[in-house]
């Protein structure tokens, strides 16, 4: 069936004005997250500067010991295994996220707390999501590495100044491919909660003959995204500016006190401008993943409760 890209584009809009109560629960997820890691970074600053004093003096040693060079990255596995569980909760609670946004647009009549779960479709969205990332870097490395061999046969040939252009437009074709693969398996998260199974590569069936709708699907998504974030600017900077994370983020990394009072979450402020970040990534989330809910569910012809989903 046909659809509308820029209908489609402004579903994660009309998700919300249905279901405000959503990004609610959203916000909640990302707030927790992002204050739990903020406390997990902020107890990381005076061991990482006792660390990199250890390792100033160690470099200060012409001939250091090899008992002393493992102690020394026995300390900074010690440091970075406070921050360790971050990648694999911020993957989880993508998974949540998305699978979340899927059944918002295409199962928006089981709303239970934000369409949020913890079950079988958001294990089914991590594992479907972590082949498909993998697939699209080794793509881009093999992509990357054949260019650059023939670059590098070209130069050894005697081509040197055609070399880069051949580079230029080998970059082209390796960011064109990686677009090409975005669009045609940027249905697999919906069609994944939809049919309830790991459909890895089952999008490219879906979005045969449908890439340029797509894609200026996707590009309308992105410069709204722009535009919330842009907006949310204004409120955020000057939360930012008092709580000193803008300090920090200005050149001020290198100041442990900047950094500390910047990830101190006993700072109200601090605490302020992270919910404000939570709230503008569940709206992001929501503007950016609903368009391909949206646009399987009108390709796949379900009409679920489309009803109500009118713009």
């Amino acid at each position: 069936m046909a659809f509308s890209a820029t209908d489609a584009a402004f579903e994660g809009f009309r998700l919300v004005r249905r279901n405000p109560l959503a990004l609610v629960a959203w916000t909640m997820l990302n707030a927790v997250v992002s204050l739990a890691a903020l406390f997990s970074l902020s107890s990381m600053i005076g061991p990482l500067e006792a660390w990199t004093l250890q390792a100033e003096a160690l470099d200060g040693i012409d001939n250091p010991s090899l008992d002393q060079v493992m102690d020394m990255m026995a300390g900074l596995g010690m440091i970075l295994a406070q921050v360790a569980w971050l990648l694999p909760i911020s993957m989880v609670v993508g998974a949540m996220l998305a699978a979340a946004v899927a059944r918002g647009v295409l199962k928006p009549s089981g709303d239970v707390f934000g369409y949020l779960r913890f079950g079988t479709d958001e294990f089914r969205v991590l594992v479907v999501t972590f082949v498909l990332g993998l697939v699209m870097s080794l793509v881009a490395v093999v992509g990357l590495v054949a260019f650059a061999l023939l670059i590098a046969a070209t130069k050894a040939a005697g081509g040197g100044g055609f070399a880069f252009i051949l580079g230029l437009l080998g970059f082209g074709v390796v960011v064109g491919l990686l677009i090409w693969l975005s669009v045609r398996l940027s249905l697999a998260v919906p069609m994944t909660v939809a049919e309830r199974r790991f459909a890895f590569f089952d999008s490219f069936r879906v979005t045969k003959g449908r890439f340029w709708p797509l894609l200026g699907m996707a590009i309308l998504a992105a410069v709204m995204v722009l535009i919330v974030q842009l907006l949310s600017s204004i409120v955020s900077m000057p939360i930012a500016i008092v709580s000193g994370m803008e300090s920090w983020s200005f050149g001020a990394g290198q100041d442990s006190e900047a950094v500390m009072a910047a990830l101190d979450v006993s700072n109200p402020w601090v605490i302020a401008q992270a919910v404000v970040e939570a709230i503008v990534s569940a709206l992001t989330v929501g503007v950016l993943y609903a368009p391909f809910a949206a646009a399987y569910r009108d390709i796949r012809g379900t009409g679920v409760d489309q009803g109500s989903s009118g713009a």
